[in-house]
Formats: C-alpha cells, structure tokens, sequence
C-alpha cells in the first residue's frame, strides 16, 4: 500500500500550483480557410496546378501564426465555361507573407455587366 501510494505522489509531482501549472497557450493553427466564390457559380478552381472544386468551395491554405501566406508564391485560377466554346480563366496570386483572405470572389468578364 505504502509502495501505491508513493507512485502516485511520483506521479502527480510538479502538476501543483506555481509557475509550472500555468494554462499551455493553444496551439496556434498553421491553416486558414478561404471561401471561393464566383458568379456564375460552378467554376473548377485550381491552386498551384492542383484541381480543388467547383465554386462555392471553401479551401485551406498553409498559414502563419498572424494569417499570412505561408510558402511558395502561387496562384489559384478559377476556370467558367459559359457555352462549349467560350473558355474564361481568371487568376489570383499571392506571395509568402501576403494576408490571407476570408472570401475571394471570382467574376469573368461577361457576368461583369
């Protein structure tokens, strides 16, 4: 009993009060989340030559503690195809450090009217 009793003191030293049991900060998230959109809706989305969906979509991306870009310079295309023969892309780009932002909207040409 006196042998259970000293493991359990081992085990529960350092987990009192002072400055050791001060709150772990949280984890700080390495990823934002980024709504895409466009109008009209339904457009393919690339990021950096990867296929990621069609509008409305919501990606993450590689962070900063502060929300920043974090990586390699980049692009994220957003691809409408209005009739089989019209073919619109419109780009998006960023650089490491760039903020990241909540929403991106994307509107080719003929839906600017």
């Amino acid at each position: 009993m006196a042998l259970l009793a000293a493991c359990g003191a081992l085990l529960t030293a350092g987990c009192g009060g002072g400055a050791s049991s001060a709150a772990m900060p949280a984890a700080v998230p390495s990823e934002r989340t980024i709504e895409v959109l466009s109008l009209p809706r339904n457009c393919v989305v690339e990021m950096a030559g990867e296929y990621m969906g069609a509008t409305p979509l919501k990606i993450s991306v590689p962070a900063t503690p502060d929300g920043r870009w974090q990586g390699s310079p980049g692009t994220i295309h957003a691809i409408s195809v209005s009739t089989p023969n019209n073919r619109f892309v419109e780009t998006k780009k960023w650089r490491g450090g760039d903020p990241i932002p909540q929403r991106l909207l994307f509107r080719p040409p003929y839906a600017q009217r």
